[in-house]
């Protein structure tokens, strides 16, 4: 099994997908079947039992059981006796973690607690989380956007950054707030001082690329102690991207003008190929987004495509 998700990631990956997370994810099941199964094809319940393995939500088995399907589907080609798990498997696509909302407080905190971050291959670690930090709060990147950044994407003089393509969106450009134009000047005018060869926006040991592993497990040691008002136990990088469009929905809610259109600008702000991604920011069961939650609710039925 372990050389068919070998000869499955060349393949697919001959096609540009990158499949990092499926990779190891399959990997981890190839070890699981040869160990298990071997020589045995790839069945529904052994997909299952492989899934299911450990303390895990039900999210998770969903996500196991997504990266196993495109490869099901390669190995039946090869092998009649193989089984795809079906889509209906797992957690509904449509239901997804609460996440993480950020309270002024905590975002001061945290960026405050970045001065203590020891030097681990640069003493420039705790100005590039601090900076890294700040640009998501205020913008809703996605940290992996984030990192991808090189220093052509800033045009400081247009007061605007240019984000890379990623899987999930298409290339955009977004504004900037003055303050955050002069906060990236001055992260960027020490990493070029400090590492001038380094190509990447952020850098972390040695001035190689921030990888998104590495940042995550340091913001995990930031936010140790906050507990996480999400499905989470604690907050993650990511939950400051629904923070900002959470609390910038809610502002948009309290206003007299009409929301919808301002809706449809901030799914191409947050670089959204289906206008309804963007929907489930508007959380209903939340007082201060129930009036967004209504106006939206009915643009997205007028302008959902008819079956």
């Amino acid at each position: 099994m372990a050389k068919l998700v070998q000869r499955y990631l060349q393949h697919r990956r001959g096609f540009g997908y990158r499949l990092r997370g499926a990779g190891y994810l399959l990997r981890d099941f190839a070890r699981f079947m040869d160990r298990k199964a071997p020589g045995q094809p790839l069945t529904i319940r052994l997909a299952l039992r492989w899934a299911k393995q450990g303390p895990v939500q039900p999210v998770t088995v969903a996500i196991r059981l997504s990266a196993i399907r495109g490869f099901a589907r390669f190995c039946a080609t090869l092998d009649e006796r193989t089984e795809v798990p079906p889509g209906h498997l797992g957690y509904p696509r449509s239901s997804r973690q609460a996440q993480h909302l950020f309270t002024d407080h905590q975002v001061r905190l945290i960026l405050r607690r970045t001065a203590s971050l020891r030097p681990f291959g640069t003493n420039l670690r705790p100005l590039t989380f601090r900076t890294l930090i700040g640009l998501l709060a205020c913008t809703g990147l996605r940290p992996s956007e984030a990192l991808r950044l090189h220093d052509e994407h800033l045009d400081a003089t247009a007061g605007a950054l240019s984000v890379p393509p990623v899987k999930q969106s298409s290339g955009r450009t977004i504004p900037l707030h003055p303050s955050t134009v002069r906060a990236l000047q001055y992260y960027q005018r020490i990493r070029r001082a400090r590492f001038p060869l380094a190509k990447q926006f952020f850098v972390g040991p040695f001035g190689r690329p921030l990888q998104i592993g590495t940042a995550d497990a340091t913001f995990s040691g930031l936010v140790r102690d906050i507990p996480g008002n999400g499905s989470c136990a604690h907050p993650r990088l990511y939950d400051f991207r629904h923070t900002f469009t959470s609390k910038l929905i809610a502002r948009w809610s309290r206003q007299p003008v009409p929301l919808a259109h301002r809706l449809v600008l901030l799914s191409r702000y947050l670089g959204h190929k289906d206008f309804h991604q963007t929907y489930w920011y508007v959380g209903p069961d939340l007082p201060a987004l129930e009036s967004a939650a209504r106006r939206f609710e009915h643009y997205r039925h007028r302008t959902t495509p008819k079956d």
